[in-house]
């Protein structure tokens, strides 16, 4: 189980403005193959705009909907997990 997730206002700043979710859609944390941010080796986070499914979890952020998909929670497990922005690139931290 994810420990914490931490959108800040900037990065829910650059979601509102460059992924822009629709009614019923929301901003998925998905697990990839490489990256720079790795919390297990060999893979990082990244974003998508997709519908909400039942199998996730959800975090509610000023009305940004940001979730995970069951599937994807091992990576995230006991992890505490920071999405910033800066010079309009997503920032992943691990704490």
């Amino acid at each position: 189980m994810i420990e914490m997730l931490e959108v800040t206002d900037r990065a829910l700043d650059w979601m509102k403005e460059e992924l822009d979710p629709e009614e019923g859609q929301g901003v998925n944390i998905y697990v990839r193959y490489g990256g720079e941010t790795q919390l297990k080796q060999g893979f990082s986070p990244a974003l998508t705009v997709e519908r909400l499914p039942s199998d996730s979890k959800v975090f509610d952020y000023d009305g940004i909907q940001v979730f995970i998909k069951e599937s994807d929670l091992w990576y995230f497990e006991d992890a505490e997990l920071v999405i910033d922005s800066e010079d309009d690139e997503v920032i992943f931290e691990s704490r």
